[in-house]
C-alpha cells in the first residue's frame, strides 16, 4: 500500500467539510484532538463516552477542541448529576492578554437543577446569560433528570440556536465572537469533596451547513380570540364519585394528576386508556398541584398545612412557616420560570393554631429554604399563575370575584398590584384556579364558569360547566381538563396550553 505524503495528508485533514458531511469530534477510545484548560477536574473515556470528575478546590475545567470551528452545528449527547452544572462551550477563546488565558465564550449550560434553564446559552467569564430559558415552558420541561439528553447547537454568522431532546431552546442574535473552540465543561465546586460526574458522547460537528440542514424557523400561528372555544363545545364527564377535585397539573407523559381534598386523594388521569387511579393516599388534604422540570411534584397540602415536593415516592417538605408562623391552608402554587415558587395561603375554615396575621401569597427564591410574604392586599388569594413572559404575578382573589396582577422584580418580590378582571358582576365571592393558553389568555374558574379573559382583561368568552368548577389546566391536543366538585370533565378547545 503506498503511504500518502505527509504534506498532503496535514492539508487534507485541515480543509473545511463539505456542506452537509458530518464529522466526529470524539473517536469513542481517546482524547486525541483536545486540550485541557482551566482546573484540574478529570476528563476520561468510559463506556465509548468522554466521563468529567469534580475535583475540590479547583475553578472551571475545560476539555478543549484543539481546532476553532466558526459556521457549523453541533450535536451531541449528556448525562449529568443532578446536583452539579455544566456546559457546552462553543466559538470559544483562550487569549493571553484576555485573563490571563482564562476560557471564555458562549456556552450552551447544562442545568438540572429546578430553574431548568438546559440549553440556555451563557457567555463564559464575559457577559454572563445572553439567552436564558425564563420565558421558555417547553424548552425546561424536555430536560429528562439522570437520563442521557440530546444538544443541538447551530451557530451561522451572528445567529446562534440550541435544541434540548428536539425542542428549540434559545435563539440569539450576537455579533460578539464569530469563531472558537468547542469545550466540554466541568464546573468547579469550591471545597466540596463529594465526587460528580457528567459524561458526553456521539459528538459530531457539521461545518458550513446548507439552509436545508438547518431546523425550520419558529413559525407564529395567531389564533383568533374569537375562535378559541368551539361552536358545538361539548363538556365531557371523565369520572365522577369524588367529594371535591382540585389541583389539575399536567404530567411531563402528558397525564393529568388532580387531588380530591376530602379524600386525602391525588388521582391520575391517562388519556391514552380514559381510566383513572390512584397516585397518593393519605395527601394530607393536597389541593393544588404542579411538577418541576424535574418531575417532581408540587402539592399544596391544606390540611397538612405545608408545600411538598414529591419524587419517586419520597415527600420533601418546602415551606410549611413563614418567619416562625404556620401558615394557615396552602392552596395553589405555580413556578416563575427560574427555580423559584410561588404559592397561596387562605383560609377555609382552619380555626385552631390560626399563626398567620393575613390570608397571603409566598414565594421560595430558587435555592432558597424559606418563603417570603409578597401579596398581602387580598382577602382570600387563591389561584396563582404566572404570565407567559414571565412580568406578571395573577392572583385570584375568592373573597373579592376578581383576579389581581402584579409585576414581578428581579428577586422574586411584586410590585404595583392592580385589579385585572371581575368574574359576574352581580356576586361578590368566587374566583378559585388560573390557568393560561398559549396566547396569553387566562382560564379563570368561578361560579359555573370557566371565564376567559384576553391578556388586557377583556372577558372574551366563558364555558359553562355541569358543576361549579374548582380548577382547570391544559393538558395536550388542546384538551382543557376541568375539576368540578364531584367530577373531572374535559373540553376540546381550538388553543392549547403553553408550549
Amino acid at each position: 500500500m503506498k503511504s500518502i505524503p505527509k504534506l498532503l495528508l496535514t492539508l487534507f485533514l485541515i480543509q473545511p467539510l463539505h456542506a452537509g458531511d458530518w464529522t466526529s469530534l470524539f473517536d469513542g477510545k481517546t482524547l486525541n484532538g483536545f486540550t485541557q484548560r482551566g482546573g484540574i477536574a478529570k476528563y476520561t473515556v468510559d463506556e465509548e463516552s468522554i466521563l468529567g470528575t469534580t475535583v475540590p478546590n479547583t475553578p472551571n475545567s475545560f476539555l478543549c477542541t484543539n481546532k476553532d470551528f466558526e459556521n457549523f452545528i453541533l450535536e451531541l449527547e449528556f448525562k449529568v448529576d443532578p446536583r452539579m452544572n455544566s456546559g457546552i462551550q462553543f466559538r470559544s477563546e483562550s487569549k493571553p492578554e484576555y485573563k490571563n488565558g482564562i476560557v471564555h465564550g458562549y456556552q450552551s449550560e447544562i442545568d438540572p437543577s429546578q430553574r431548568a434553564w438546559t440549553a440556555g446559552i451563557y457567555e463564559e467569564s464575559r457577559r454572563g446569560w445572553l439567552a436564558n430559558l425564563e420565558k421558555n415552558e417547553a424548552a425546561r420541561a424536555a430536560f429528562k433528570q439522570n437520563e442521557w439528553n440530546k444538544v443541538r447547537i447551530e451557530a451561522i454568522g451572528n445567529h446562534l440556536r440550541t435544541f434540548l431532546n428536539e425542542v428549540p431552546a434559545a435563539d440569539l442574535i450576537d455579533d460578539m465572537t464569530a469563531k472558537g473552540f468547542i469545550a466540554l465543561q466541568v464546573h468547579g465546586i469550591g471545597k466540596k469533596d463529594e465526587q460528580m460526574q457528567v459524561r458526553w458522547r456521539n459528538i459530531r460537528l457539521m461545518e458550513n451547513p446548507t439552509p436545508t440542514d438547518l431546523k425550520p424557523a419558529n413559525k407564529f400561528n395567531p389564533i383568533n380570540t374569537k375562535d378559541i372555544v368551539p361552536a358545538q363545545v361539548e363538556v365531557r364527564l371523565i369520572q365522577n364519585g369524588f367529594k371535591f377535585t382540585e389541583g389539575p397539573a399536567l404530567a411531563p407523559d402528558g397525564r393529568i394528576y388532580f387531588s380530591d381534598i376530602p379524600n386525602a386523594r391525588i388521582h391520575i388521569y391517562d388519556p391514552t386508556t380514559d381510566k383513572v387511579t390512584v397516585h397518593r393516599e393519605n395527601s394530607g388534604g393536597a389541593n393544588g398541584l404542579m411538577f418541576m422540570p424535574d418531575g417532581s411534584l408540587l402539592a399544596c397540602e391544606m390540611k397538612n398545612r405545608r408545600l411538598t415536593s414529591e419524587i419517586k415516592g419520597e415527600i420533601k417538605v418546602l415551606a410549611e412557616t413563614c418567619n416562625g408562623k404556620r401558615f394557615n391552608q396552602t392552596n395553589d402554587v405555580d413556578l416563575d420560570g427560574k427555580g423559584g415558587i410561588y404559592f397561596t395561603d387562605p383560609n377555609y375554615g382552619q380555626k385552631e393554631d390560626i399563626q398567620m396575621d393575613k390570608e397571603c401569597v409566598y414565594y421560595i427564591a430558587p435555592g432558597s429554604d424559606k418563603a417570603i410574604l409578597v401579596v398581602d392586599d387580598c382577602l382570600k388569594p387563591n389561584g396563582v399563575i404566572v404570565s407567559l413572559d414571565k412580568k406578571n404575578l395573577y392572583v385570584g382573589d375568592n373573597g373579592a370575584n376578581k383576579i389581581r396582577v402584579y409585576d414581578i422584580e428581579p428577586d422574586g418580590t411584586v410590585k404595583n398590584g392592580r385589579d385585572f378582571a371581575k368574574m359576574a358582576p352581580d356576586k361578590t365571592n368566587g374566583g378559585d384556579g388560573i390557568t393560561l393558553d398559549e396566547k396569553g389568555n387566562l382560564y379563570v374558574t368561578a361560579q359555573e364558569f370557566v371565564w376567559i379573559f384576553n391578556p388586557q382583561g377583556n372577558e372574551i368568552a366563558k364555558i359553562k360547566v355541569p358543576e361549579d368548577p374548582a380548577n382547570c389546566v391544559f393538558g395536550r391536543n388542546n384538551i382543557l381538563y376541568i375539576t368540578a366538585r364531584t367530577g373531572f370533565y374535559a373540553v376540546k378547545l381550538n388553543v392549547g396550553g403553553p408550549k
